[in-house]
């Protein structure tokens, strides 16, 4: 009889024990997050880590958006881990990263903005930023990138990383990657590339309550704050957890290091975009007030970078040319002076606002045409004098304008055309 007490005593305390724990730790261990795979090796980086053994300098490259631009964040740190690991060794950073850019703008700028500066490594980081594009639209553009790296650089190491955000953890939590990193998964199996998935760190964390995905740092001192804005890691916090991911995984592929050609097989899917190419506006028939931008103009200053050359087009002015192709787009500046334009393909015609809510500075942007069938196209774009009301917009985002004359223009300022195709004559 007073076991049978003894037991049930033990028994209930055993409840009373479980009800104190914290409500996220019980469900937390067991989350389907802590059963996936956030390395794979495939064919790891044997190249950057046999020519730090072999060679006196060498170049890691970042793409990706505005995660992996920021200032002290994962790639800093990364980088710095490459230095410090290997003190004998002279590296040089490739930063070819744009915020609020995807994967589909990056295929388009390999050349101008990766390839000059001939990457050893190249960290590929396009997760986020590609949400919302189709499975079928990332495939495209993340198998052109891959494929033009290897046709010009066959010894160059690629590693696609994959980052994440406040709104994608829940379903991280549950065992549901993102769909955009899904499909670059397809492309890093079929291709032999190495991927690291380092939201996954954040949203087990997150199941064991050990981590606030959005908050203000300091309301939350005891607890790890990864973001303020639901998206972009914090310095402090967030980007070192990123970057203790990455060079964990890095160290285990430093220790395979020999010389290695990475031959293409065939395409992972036939329509990829391994042709884009960027046009320079000099090759299309301007008609109208257009000026190539000078050295001193503030937008190429700051821009020239990753455009060396920006026009000003006046309400009125033209473009035409022709191409062969699918693929249409276009990479311009917006910002405060940024107007409508009228694009006609063949005949059919469709406005685009180059203004919006984040137009209060100038930033780099790019936009495509949808539905095209692959052949000839004519193509003709005009500035339009519409008026926008500019203060509207801007009050979208609690920006009140301050200096209406910054506002007046309506002007389009275009860098490239892009197309995968021919540029036709």
């Amino acid at each position: 009889m007073k076991r049978s007490i003894v037991q049930l005593m033990l028994f209930m305390a055993g409840i009373l024990l479980c009800c104190s724990l914290p409500a996220q730790e019980k469900p937390g261990k067991k989350a389907p997050v802590f059963k996936m795979q956030e390395f794979h090796q495939r064919g790891g980086l044997p190249n950057v880590f046999y020519k730090i053994k072999t060679q006196r300098q060498i170049r890691i490259g970042y793409i990706g958006g505005s995660i992996t631009e920021a200032k002290d964040g994962w790639r800093d740190l990364t980088f710095s881990w490459f230095r410090l690991n290997f003190p004998k060794t002279a590296f040089y950073q490739v930063n070819a990263t744009i915020g609020g850019t995807g994967s589909d703008l990056g295929v388009f700028r390999m050349e101008h903005d990766v390839f000059t500066g001939k990457p050893d490594l190249l960290f590929v980081e396009f997760a986020v930023n590609d949400d919302g594009f189709t499975r079928e639209n990332v495939l495209r553009s993340m198998e052109g990138l891959i494929r033009k790296t290897w046709a010009a650089f066959p010894n160059t190491d690629i590693c696609l990383v994959y980052t994440t955000a406040e709104k994608f953890c829940p379903d991280l939590v549950n065992g549901k990657p993102h769909p955009a990193s899904e499909a670059m998964e397809e492309l890093a199996r079929h291709y032999g590339i190495p991927s690291i998935h380092v939201g996954m760190e954040i949203a087990r964390l997150y199941a064991q309550g050990k981590l606030v995905l959005s908050a203000d740092p300091s309301e939350n001192e005891h607890t790890i704050v990864f973001t303020k804005d639901r998206t972009h890691p914090l310095s402090e916090s967030g980007h070192p957890l990123y970057a203790n991911v990455v060079v964990k995984y890095l160290d285990k592929m430093s220790k395979k290091a020999n010389k290695t050609v990475h031959q293409l097989p065939l395409s992972y899917i036939q329509d990829n975009w391994q042709g884009a190419k960027m046009i320079d506006i000099s090759q299309t028939e301007l008609q109208g007030k257009w000026t190539k931008l000078s050295g001193d103009n503030p937008i190429v200053q700051q821009f020239s970078e990753f455009m060396p050359t920006v026009y000003q087009a006046k309400p009125g002015a033209s473009m035409k040319f022709k191409f062969k192709g699918k693929v249409l787009g276009f990479y311009d500046c917006i910002g405060p002076d940024a107007g409508t334009i009228e694009i006609s393909v063949d005949g059919k015609k469709q406005e685009k606002c180059r203004f919006d809510r984040f137009c209060s500075y100038n930033r780099k942007n790019s936009f495509f045409i949808d539905g095209l069938e692959d052949g000839p196209h004519e193509v003709e774009v005009r500035v339009l004098d519409t008026k926008i009301d500019k203060a509207a917009i801007l009050s979208l985002r609690g920006t009140v304008i301050s200096d209406p004359a910054r506002y007046e223009g309506l002007d389009w300022f275009p860098a490239n055309v892009m197309i995968v195709g021919e540029l036709l004559k």
